[in-house]
């Protein structure tokens, strides 16, 4: 089986949720027999360490100032800006390569998916992250301070065609999550759907010892609004209820210059963009995760637990995960709950330790890379073999 794997941005360093899955999963794919190849867009900022996965990166296209201010009040970023040097090497790859499977790895990639050829038999594919018109309603989507309401409009209903199309246009959709398929179903119930998970590579990682001092660590792309309101409530409702023996670490990449100053302003570490998180975990006896907007599954949490840390999230942090009760997570939605679960783990090193060790075993079981890489083989292969018996 051949696999064009089409992906929104350069897998490594591994420092951002798609990131992550983008340098692991594949390789795990690789590893069960298929050939995979990936292009990506090149989203700037070259990888601080050697890139293994292999991917072909391409520019994003450069308009005339005109062009991209009209497109920047029509389209998102999930539409605009776009790569014709991605879309002719995809093009060219059906003819050279001749893949059995092109997958779009987040809906703005499936602005590449090719379409059908009588002469070439291919599925095509999609893994959405979340339910992007939802979440676009709930983040806003643009910079744009004048006309914002209307801007967002335009990009909303621009958005919902974009995602019907690619949806109704696929072989088969993938969400992270049983909420998000519900929601997904409930918008497209024409579409063809199914689920994937997202993970970790637990099975590589060798948890540290647990620390002695309870440090909290809170890690997150902070250029992801619902990640920088979560950090703000954090820093304003949870951090000062906390004992000051209870030290913070933020770790986080693409902060503007406001976060960064408000950070400083607090009493906590900032870590900025960090290359490997290993380190960090193993100092760290807590991982927080405050947010209260968005979809999809939060892969710092599974990052977290294989590291055998403790998590403590809010529900909407934890929203698609499958973990009981115990099994390394713990809630609360609001400051005062928040803070005692903190003060209450950071003062019992035996329950934290053993809620830890649960949270492992259960990221093992259920959202290791190899794991997830064989039931995605498996959904490819059952829609290929469905594709064959059709005339």
């Amino acid at each position: 089986m051949r696999a064009l794997v089409l992906v929104s941005d350069r897998p490594w360093p591994p420092i951002t949720g798609s990131r992550v899955r983008n340098a692991y999963l594949w390789p795990a794919v690789r590893r069960l027999g298929v050939e995979v190849r990936m292009l990506g867009l090149d989203q700037g900022g070259g990888p601080a360490t050697p890139d293994p996965s292999g991917v072909e990166l391409f520019a994003l296209d450069r308009e005339p100032l005109l062009v991209r201010g009209m497109h920047a009040l029509q389209y998102s970023y999930h539409e605009w800006p776009r790569s014709l040097s991605l879309a002719r090497r995809v093009s060219r790859l059906l003819e050279e390569w001749r893949p059995d499977i092109v997958h779009a790895e987040e809906l703005r990639m499936a602005a590449y998916l090719p379409e059908p050829r009588p002469a070439q038999r291919f599925i095509r594919t999609v893994t959405l992250h979340n339910v992007e018109s939802d979440l676009l309603r709930q983040t806003g989507s643009t910079a744009i301070r004048l006309g914002r309401p209307v801007i967002e409009m335009l990009h909303r209903r621009s958005l919902l065609a974009f995602e019907r199309r690619a949806v109704h246009a696929v072989d088969l959709a993938l969400t992270y999550s049983a909420s998000d398929l519900a929601r997904y179903r409930e918008l497209y119930p024409a579409a063809r759907w199914g689920t994937t998970r997202n993970g970790t590579n637990a099975s590589d990682i060798t948890p540290a010892p647990q620390p002695r001092e309870p440090k909290i660590l809170l890690v997150g792309s902070l250029s992801y609004a619902p990640n920088v309101e979560g950090l703000l409530w954090f820093l304003d409702r949870v951090l000062p209820i906390l004992p000051p023996e209870i030290k913070v670490t933020v770790a986080g990449s693409r902060a503007s210059e406001a976060v960064k100053q408000r950070l400083v302003k607090s009493r906590v570490v900032f870590v900025d963009s960090p290359p490997d998180l290993k380190p960090l975990y193993a100092e760290h006896a807590l991982s927080v995760v405050p947010l209260f907007r968005g979809s999809g599954t939060r892969t710092k949490i599974l990052e977290a637990l294989a590291h055998e840390r403790a998590v403590i999230s809010t529900s909407v942090g934890a929203w698609g995960l499958d973990l009981a009760a115990g099994e390394g997570l713990l809630l609360a939605d609001d400051a005062a709950s928040f803070a005692a679960q903190i003060r209450r783990l950071a003062n019992a090193p035996v329950e934290r330790e053993e809620l830890a060790k649960r949270g492992r075993a259960a990221v093992l079981q259920r959202y290791d890379w190899p794991v997830v890489a064989a039931d995605f083989v498996a959904l490819w292969t059952a829609c290929v073999s469905k594709t064959a018996q059709r005339p």
